[in-house]
């Protein structure tokens, strides 16, 4: 789905060539001639960016600008200053509000558009960034599988699970469980690190859920060698006591007590080398089953898929 861009400027002859370059840019474009009109279309069509002047009757771009900054809901809505002012102080000013960036008339539409994608791609990815473990999440984690998918690479897919962390979360309380989800993903990204190569990925699902992807030839290497680095590093988040009697007593999704043994991770390592994948839904219905099969072993372990799929 294509971006709408609202350009907020009071000469229609600039509003005009303005929609022409951003819509042969494949862009959905509204206007509005001032800066009212500009603040009631951003509430009434919630753009998902903003062109806007700086100098305009009824209410300036620097007025709107700061509305736009105070209210949470737009709080994070990209937009770019646009003034035929050169001077420091005017775009330190826009700067200061809150713009995202600033272009002065005369312009070049190639920087121009250049400018517009860039601050789109940054929020973009910004949004998806997991705020915990500042790991991309599921639009990243889509968009460098399917982009692998396209490309025809051969790649393997290493989704890895927690068990019993959410028993660990109702005991010691949800910062330790943060500690442990952070320190989840640093010790996956340290093994892909150093034992993968430059072109590999991590992601953060959600929750005790994380994704790595691998070009290595390797891989069971890289899930080994991070089972053995979790089973040593998730016992210092325990109590001592509870890591004597091996478990923790918590209360079970039904509210019953119960002993939940020391954390285990589980992963499933599904590999474009034993069939084509047609798209990310395939490989993420795949890893979610063979995930199952690892989860069945009490300690942590990986499981890889060897059948072959035909079609």
């Amino acid at each position: 789905m294509a971006f709408k861009i609202l350009i907020v400027d009071d000469e229609q002859l600039l509003r005009e060539m303005l929609k022409d370059i951003f819509r042969i840019a494949g862009y959905n474009v509204i206007t509005a001639e001032n800066g009212k009109q500009g603040l009631d279309k951003i509430y009434s069509e919630s753009p998902d960016f903003v062109v806007l002047d700086a100098s305009m009757p009824v209410m300036d771009g620097f007025e709107v600008l700061k509305k736009i900054r105070e209210d949470p809901k737009f709080m994070n809505l990209p937009v770019m200053m646009f003034t035929a002012l050169s001077g420091e102080s005017e775009q330190i000013k826009g700067l200061t509000l809150g713009a995202d960036d600033y272009i002065t008339k005369p312009f070049k539409a190639p920087i121009l558009l250049s400018k517009v994608k860039n601050i789109l791609d940054r929020k973009k990815k910004s949004l998806d960034v997991n705020p915990l473990t500042s790991l991309p999440g599921n639009i990243a984690i889509k968009e460098n599988v399917e982009r692998r998918i396209k490309n025809k690479e051969d790649f393997t897919l290493l989704y890895v699970d927690l068990s019993n962390f959410k028993s660990f979360n109702d005991k010691y309380g949800f910062e330790r469980g943060d500690d442990v989800i952070k320190f989840t993903a640093d010790t996956l990204q340290d093994i892909v690190k150093n034992f993968g190569v430059q072109t590999d990925f991590v992601g953060h699902i959600g929750g005790d859920d994380f994704l790595a992807i691998t070009k290595s030839k390797n891989s069971i290497f890289l899930a080994e060698n991070f089972i053995k680095m979790f089973d040593k590093g998730v016992r210092k988040f325990y109590d001592e006591e509870d890591l004597k009697r091996g478990f923790i007593v918590s209360k079970d999704r039904y509210g019953g007590v119960k002993n939940f043994p020391i954390m285990t991770v589980s992963i499933s390592i599904i590999t474009t080398a034993m069939a084509e994948i047609a798209d990310f839904a395939e490989i993420s219905k795949r890893a979610a089953e063979l995930k199952k099969v690892a989860k069945k072993n009490p300690k942590s372990s990986y499981v890889f898929e060897k059948r072959k799929y035909l079609r």
